[in-house]
């Protein structure tokens, strides 16, 4: 079984497809799970078409076992879902709309059954956890999955639901690393505030774009990696964020792929207490699977990839 992890997508649908074909291929060999850490959606054109299809997925569509969690996007979206009066439209000013919700909204708008679908679209995103805590051990911490901030409390089986009327909830998807990085960190530690990281994790955040490649950044200190790489940005005209880190998890280590939005593999990363860059071999059985060549040759694809790889 290999697990992967992807962070703030954003409506970004050349990148989805790109990772979904990606493990479409691997899945020819081997059982796929997905880690999406939430914020799938807003901001990119794409958003819908990348929901109901994570929707599906989440239900057992296709060869690729998706586990959803929730982001503040999310979060903004089921809010809106709730106040919204049946038959009415969503409000304007809604958080959920400044922030690109209005994407989503329009194709809702269009569908003549859009009322039904969302009551389903609130049911489902009120079910996504909040966090996922793995078995793999990584540096001598376990590997822990969250939005924006680790939960105080972390057990094997997340207990937090996106429609929990828990604070906790928020702070989990809404906190600023940034926050942390400042005069109020240093404060923070002397009162007692929380950090983004939790003792005894490495924990995998996304929520606040990393502005410099590789798109991805490690706080040693707080024992964190941010693999937020800008989708929302380059969604919305900022180009220079073209990086989107794809995690892979190991029993002892990551594999951090970047993807752009050409549907390339560009640079690759490994961590194992601390980062070395892929070499070129390495990286070029990574770009093997997204030769989409194979999709229709499963035999075929089967023999070779494990001829190249192995």
């Amino acid at each position: 079984m290999r697990k992967f992890i992807v962070s703030d997508l954003h409506g970004s649908g050349e990148v989805y497809d790109s990772i979904m074909g990606y493990l479409e291929n691997i899945s020819l060999t081997d059982e796929v799970h997905l880690y999406i850490n939430g914020d799938l959606i807003d901001r990119g054109i794409d958003s819908y078409r990348m929901l109901e299809d994570v929707m599906d997925r989440v239900h057992g569509k296709g060869n690729i076992h998706v586990h959803y969690l929730a982001g503040n996007h999310e979060l903004m979206m089921y809010q809106a879902l709730l106040k919204r009066k049946p038959g009415k439209a969503f409000h304007r000013w809604s958080d959920w709309m400044m922030n690109g919700g209005w994407v989503i909204e329009g194709e809702l708008d269009a569908l003549e059954d859009g009322e039904k679908r969302c009551e389903e679209l609130k049911q489902f995103l009120g079910k996504l956890n909040i966090y996922q805590k793995f078995s793999e051990i990584i540096d001598g911490n376990q590997l822990l999955l969250v939005h924006a901030q680790a939960p105080k409390e972390v057990f094997d089986e997340c207990h937090m639901k996106l429609s929990d009327n828990d604070k906790r909830v928020e702070t989990a998807v809404w906190t600023r690393e940034e926050v942390r990085d400042s005069f109020f960190f240093y404060v923070g530690e002397v009162i007692g505030y929380n950090r983004i990281g939790k003792e005894g994790f490495l924990t995998i955040i996304g929520h606040t774009p990393v502005r410099k490649n590789p798109g991805f950044k490690y706080k040693e200190k707080n024992h964190y990696i941010n693999i937020d790489g800008g989708c929302a940005a380059f969604a919305t005209g900022h180009f220079e964020y073209n990086h989107v880190p794809f995690v892979e998890v190991f029993d002892d280590h990551l594999d951090i792929i970047i993807f752009n939005h050409n549907n390339e593999i560009i640079d690759g990363y490994q961590y194992d207490g601390q980062f070395e860059k892929m070499d070129d071999d390495e990286l070029e059985k990574k770009r093997l699977f997204l030769d989409h060549t194979y999709d229709n040759c499963e035999d075929k694809a089967k023999q070779l990839i494990k001829e190249l790889v192995d």
